[in-house]
């Protein structure tokens, strides 16, 4: 897999606007200028580190999604999911029935 900088920047363009931030207020928020911010999401510059992080923070995502757009922790939570209501099938199996 290949890191894709235009890809990259329109899912942090993507998730800026569904949370109905401007790029005027998360470059605030990240520290950056507005400017830095609209070239990362056009993809005509890459981030630091420090910023990845930041972004991931500041958008509530991982920045494994952030970088090639795979949502592991969606299968990670599908997995919890799905062990603790086969948890719950046995506790409530054992409990009695009233009637």
């Amino acid at each position: 897999m290949r890191f894709d900088s235009k890809e990259f920047g329109g899912r942090i363009r993507d998730l800026r606007k569904k949370k109905g931030i401007t790029q005027e207020q998360l470059s605030i928020m990240l520290n950056v200028s507005a400017n830095h911010l609209a070239k990362v999401e056009t993809g005509s510059r890459c981030c630091s580190i420090e910023l990845l992080q930041d972004l991931s923070s500041c958008l509530n995502v991982r920045t494994d999604y952030l970088l090639n757009g795979d949502a592991p922790h969606n299968n990670h939570l599908r997995e919890r999911l799905t062990f603790l209501a086969q948890e719950l099938e046995k506790i409530t199996a054992d409990l009695p029935v009233w009637g």
